[in-house]
């Protein structure tokens, strides 16, 4: 309950009064100057915003003005460039059109939630979940800041990410895409990317010196991101699991090294030209590839290939995919993908009902066996 006490008066002869409202447990206070009681109905408005999650003095701060600052205080400061990038965008263009204009202390649970209900609604699950974190981190930033009493987001349901199964050429698309390739000029690089189902920004960023083709491994050690404006930088990996050194097969080995001869004789072609980055996969004067350019090839290959149209980052999900419908088990696939959650992995699974069905009846006719054998035995004795 909020308590008002007098201050004694001000230069104009008003009552000063202090109101104080207690928030999970701790006191928070403003003063008012008018009479004893106005003193009484402005408490009572300061503890129905309590009530109500909102901040106990009326702000007149916008979201908009409050998004920005945060944004560019904190946030900017502990994500990357690119990160940045994305989260100032989804701000942009999915929080301020609906609240920007609103300011910090009529927030409601409501507002957010109708936020998350329309991405919802046009399909854009992953978006939702994106700037529902999004928006609970900023706004908890703003209770302990003081603009808020309380997070709307804490009362806001967050949505479930149904994102759909994820597009995958099947192990006899892999093989036609391969073939398709052979010789090409990016086969090095989209074949790396599909036999070892490494993340394009991290096989961007592969140097030769992280290839060891004495123990075939490569190591996955940084990512190489854009600049939003031109540009590019060296970045860390998505997540500590990302970090590791990935086994290669003969023929991939093979591969690379018949890739560093080639990429030998441009580097001696281009001279002064070439830019020397350490990098496995360049362009053409030593710089990281460009991930648009690579991923307009793609598509021209698959069209010519008669194959479905997948994304770049999808040649990851065929990788996976494929070691399912081999019949690796989940835990080794999850490991080769360094997925830092198994249930990730699980989102290939569904793909693979014919290979599941195979393995239910393996088991059914194994029992069966295992039944015939133990009745054999006792028609015996």
């Amino acid at each position: 309950m909020a308590t008002i006490t007098n201050r004694g008066k001000d230069k104009d002869g008003k009552d000063v009064w202090y109101i104080r409202v207690f928030v999970d447990g701790k006191q928070k206070g403003f003063t008012y100057h008018g009479s004893e009681r106005a003193a009484k109905r402005e408490a009572s408005q300061a503890e129905n915003r309590r009530q109500q999650g909102e901040t106990i003095t009326p702000s007149r701060m916008k979201v908009a003005d409050y998004l920005n600052e945060w944004m560019d205080t904190y946030q900017k400061q502990e994500v990357n460039k690119r990160c940045y990038y994305n989260h100032s965008s989804l701000a942009r263009v999915h929080v301020l059109p609906a609240i920007g204009d609103k300011r910090m202390s009529t927030i409601s649970p409501m507002d957010c939630q109708k936020i998350m209900n329309k991405l919802a609604a046009e399909g854009k699950t992953r978006t939702a979940v994106i700037v529902f974190n999004l928006m609970k981190k900023a706004f908890r930033k703003a209770v302990e800041l003081g603009y808020l009493v309380k997070n709307p987001m804490d009362l806001a349901t967050k949505p479930r990410d149904r994102a759909q199964e994820r597009p995958a050429l099947t192990v006899e698309q892999v093989d036609v895409f391969l073939e398709a390739i052979k010789n090409d000029g990016m086969h090095a690089l989209l074949a790396f990317l599909t036999l070892t189902g490494a993340r394009p920004e991290e096989a961007f960023g592969l140097r030769w010196e992280d290839v060891n083709f004495g123990d075939r491994l490569a190591g996955f050690r940084r990512a190489v991101k854009r600049i939003p404006g031109g540009g590019w930088e060296f970045a860390e990996l998505k997540t500590a699991d990302s970090e590791s050194d990935f086994p290669l097969s003969d023929e991939l080995m093979e591969m690379l090294r018949a890739h560093k001869k080639e990429q030998a004789k441009m580097r001696l072609s281009m001279g002064e030209d070439w830019t020397d980055n350490g990098l496995v996969f360049t362009n053409t004067v030593g710089n990281p590839v460009d991930i648009v350019v690579v991923r307009k090839h793609l598509a021209k290959i698959l069209e010519q290939s008669n194959l479905p149209s997948i994304r770049l980052y999808d040649l990851r999900h065929s990788f996976g995919s494929a070691l399912l419908e081999n019949g690796e088990d989940i835990k080794t696939v999850s490991l080769l993908m360094r997925h830092a959650d198994i249930k990730t992995t699980g989102r290939y699974m569904h793909g693979h009902a014919a290979r599941n069905r195979l393995a239910v009846e393996r088991l059914s006719k194994r029992l069966s066996k295992e039944k015939k054998k133990t009745e054999d035995q006792q028609d015996a004795q």
